[in-house]
């Protein structure tokens, strides 16, 4: 049974993080990573970061941030991607870190 689902404009491969404080996070192939309620699902954030997001989804604290890391940037030969050089993007997120 489902909770809820994410529907964007280009499938999502990469990996889809919960955390603790009741968030999950994730991208699509369009290159655009989001940050969802973990309890509805309602979109909290979305941005275009880069290339195509495909692989894993990493969160982490660091002097009580919080961050969260994914990588950009991924070719395929199954979907029709913008071509671009692969990075990993971290982004920090507001907030007391959980």
């Amino acid at each position: 049974m489902w909770k809820w689902r994410a529907k964007t404009n280009y499938p999502i491969t990469s990996g889809v993080t919960p955390t603790a404080g009741g968030l999950v996070f994730f991208g699509d192939m369009g290159g655009n990573f989001y940050a969802v309620d973990v309890n509805t699902g309602q979109k909290l954030w979305g941005e275009k970061i880069g290339g195509a997001i495909g692989g894993g989804v990493i969160t982490y604290t660091v002097n009580g941030m919080q961050k969260v890391a994914a990588t950009t940037g991924l070719i395929s030969p199954a979907w029709p991607v913008q071509v671009t050089t692969a990075r990993v993007a971290i982004l920090g997120v507001e907030g007391t870190s959980q």
